[in-house]
Formats: C-alpha cells, structure tokens, sequence
C-alpha cells in the first residue's frame, strides 16, 4: 500500500517510538525518478501527469514483491517515495537500494503504447533514535547528492561504517530477518 506523505511522517513517528523501546534501527531510503517523465506546467501537463501516476503504480507494484510486510512506501512528491525499513541497518538499506535499483527500475513500464526505461537516484539514512523529520530530511539531502552524481547513483546520509557500529549490533551470522 502507497502512504500519502502526512500517513508516512505519522508512521514514521510510530516506527521510531517502537525501534527506540525495542533497541533496533530504523532506516530510510528515499527513491527519486529523474527527468524522464518531469511535469512540466504546460497545457498538456494533465497527461504527462497521468503517465506519471501510471509509473508510478507500476512502481509500487514492484516494491511490494521485494519489500516485507511492515516495511512501509509512501509518495512525498510527484517523483519521490520514501521506504521505511523497521530493523534494518544503514549497510543492508544501501542493499536494499541496489536492488531496487535493479528489480524495479531495471525492467520497463508501459506508457503510451511504449516501453519506457525509468531512472532513478536514492538517499539512503538511518535512524538511531533521532527525529523521523531529521531523518527524512537527511534522506531527502542525500537524494539530492544522489541526483547531482547522476542516474542510478546511491547516497547514504552518513558513512556505513560510522552509523552502522555506533548504535546497533550487526545481525548474528544466519539471521535471515533482515534479509530481502
């Protein structure tokens, strides 16, 4: 199910509270579409808007074959979503980014009797208890950095190694519950 962006900051408020009492991360990744379907304020913006909105269920679709039950998605623009990931560190959301990256925007979407090949870039953040709207801002700057390296490019918020160490332990060898 796509959140709209007020029920995925609440989630997110609810998925911080809960990563704090359970002592677990939290991580963000923002996904933003380049300009291969930019709306532009023109006349016939309402259509380009639909196909927009037609890659955009298409899109979801693909999330929910590779995401997990309570991992959350939701639309924050046009051309953006953020993936919530419950219990999962900054090194597996990068992970989980290239795969996205592959298995979603890897494959083409049919818009106007064509096959169009979509590009994306991701900002990947994490948690560690901090604010959900700090965190989705950081998600959304490394987005930016993420857009200004280029199609298909990941960005992580901080280094891998400095969040991931700080705060949690890696998962024990042979825990599949963090696994896509």
């Amino acid at each position: 199910m796509l959140l709209s962006r007020d029920a995925l900051v609440s989630a997110l408020f609810s998925e911080t509270d809960r990563a704090l009492r359970m002592k677990v991360p939290l991580a963000l990744i923002a996904v933003g579409l380049l300009d291969d379907l930019a709306i532009e304020e023109t006349r016939e913006s309402r259509l380009t808007k639909a196909h927009l909105d037609e890659a955009m269920r298409v899109i979801v679709g693909r999330f929910t074959q590779i995401l997990r039950s309570y991992d959350s998605v939701g639309r924050i623009a046009d051309a953006e979503f953020i993936v919530a990931l419950p219990g999962c560190i900054l090194s597996h959301a990068k992970k989980l980014a290239e795969r996205i990256r592959e298995e979603v925007f890897g494959l083409p979407v049919q818009l106007c009797s064509e096959e169009k090949r979509l590009n994306a870039c991701y900002g990947v953040a994490s948690s560690s208890g901090r604010s959900p709207l700090m965190v989705l801002l950081e998600a959304e700057r490394a987005l930016q950095r993420a857009r200004a390296a280029g199609s298909g490019s990941i960005q992580c918020s901080v280094e891998e190694e400095e969040l991931d160490s700080a705060t949690f332990l890696l998962p024990a060898q042979g825990d599949e519950s963090l696994h896509w």
